[in-house]
């Protein structure tokens, strides 16, 4: 693998995101990450999700001091759902000489069965996992099992859901972004 494929919300991008980016990176000796934003993912209410461009104006300020981090715009600029096969296509035919590897929480893992297309994504990369708190290091689908390479970062239990609820109620979100996150999402008044 030389680069790592990490998508998400990133509804804010936090600290577990990059530690498990890194660690990942390191573990398995890629080149890069790039960081891929969803405009609308498909598994995610619109309800408390702050604009596209908020989310990757986030998510650049976060990776901006790791060399071995970039964003990627590529579900930004393609209209309609991001499904992740269509990522991936897309990104072979434009590196045919790069492999890849797709990043996923094992919570994404235990539902990757229910993804568009499943089969194709996993046949074309494989699946560097992380460990999300309360689940178990097993892969639910055998038909995937060896598609599947764990990641042996640190279980973090910082998530996106609690960022946002700390800021409704007021309390700090401080060390769980990045400072600059922080900052940019107190100056817009995000997730108030």
């Amino acid at each position: 693998m030389d680069i790592g494929l990490f998508g998400g919300s990133f509804n804010p991008p936090h600290v577990a995101h990059l530690v498990v980016a890194e660690v990942a990176r390191d573990q398995f000796g890629l080149d890069e990450v790039w960081w891929i934003p969803n405009a609308t993912p498909p598994h995610k209410s619109q309800d408390e999700l702050a604009s596209v461009d908020h989310r990757v104006e986030m998510t650049r300020r976060a990776v901006a001091d790791n060399p071995a981090f970039r964003l990627c715009n590529i579900e930004v600029e393609r209209a309609g759902t991001s499904y992740t096969i269509e990522t991936v296509r897309a990104l072979q035919d434009k590196h045919p000489d790069t492999d890849f590897g797709l990043l996923i929480g094992s919570d994404s893992l235990d539902h990757f069965g229910e993804w568009h297309r499943p089969e194709e994504i996993a046949e074309r990369i494989p699946l560097v996992v992380y460990k999300r708190p309360g689940v178990i290091e097993v892969v639910p689908e055998p038909r995937f099992a060896n598609h599947v390479r764990f990641v042996a970062a640190p279980v973090m239990e910082v998530s996106g859901t609690e960022i946002r609820s700390r800021r409704r109620a007021g309390r700090s979100i401080r060390y769980l972004v990045p400072e600059v996150v922080r900052t940019y999402i107190d100056k817009r008044g995000l997730y108030c």
